[in-house]
């Protein structure tokens, strides 16, 4: 194999391996929210489902001073990937909602927190008792789901999400954050770096000879 050649397959495993990079860290945030054909708040997921009326659907980069509808029904969905450098970790995540009929949170489809009472945060991380609370322990590497749903009646105002790391500073419920969790650990890329220069410097050698 010439050098040029080498020179070549080297760059086309540097791309794919940054390609390959970006692909694991996209986190998506869907929001989706439509009116309230039918009032169905017993199981606010298939409530949700049992609306026929049109979805207005939004990919925003962070649920952060969003407002919903008067007598909408709303749906938020993070998709993200758990990297090796946060398995076994934890993450709580909070929802300051306007949610007059209430809502739930789930985690890869399990309900982690519910509540049926008018709520109201105000803006105000410390109303607890007004917020949507889960924490998941022990995470596992791979591609994870958090949905919540809720429901409103009138006087939509504004919304917000947070997340903590193991206990640690609260971050903003957005991609950017989202995506850090995607990480390899730290060793892992230059380990591979270093056995894909093995291959090349075995390969040259071999041409050489």
């Amino acid at each position: 194999m010439s050098p040029n050649s080498l020179k070549i397959s080297a760059a086309a495993v540097g791309a794919a391996l940054l390609v390959a990079s970006a692909a694991a860290n996209a986190a998506l945030i869907t929001y989706d929210v439509r009116s309230i054909a039918s009032p169905s708040f017993a199981d606010y997921q298939s409530g949700w489902a049992a609306q026929g009326s049109p979805i207005n659907s939004s990919t925003p980069a962070g649920f952060d001073s969003l407002a919903g509808g008067n007598n909408s029904y709303n749906h938020l969905q993070v998709a993200f990937d758990i990297g090796n450098a946060y398995a076994g970790q934890s993450l709580l995540f909070q929802l300051g909602l306007d949610a007059g009929y209430g809502g739930a949170l789930y985690f890869d489809g399990v309900l982690i927190d519910t509540k049926n009472d008018d709520l109201w945060w105000g803006s105000n991380w410390g109303n607890t008792a007004e917020l949507l609370t889960g924490n998941v322990a022990n995470l596992t590497v791979g591609a994870h789901t958090l949905d919540a749903y809720w429901a409103e009646g009138c006087c939509n105002g504004t919304q917000a999400g947070r997340i903590s790391v193991n206990g640690g500073a609260w971050q903003a419920l957005s991609l950017t954050n989202f995506d850090r969790l995607a990480v390899p650990e730290p060793g892992s890329l230059a380990l591979f770096g270093l056995a894909l220069a093995g291959v090349v410097g075995a390969r040259r050698k071999k041409s050489a000879a």
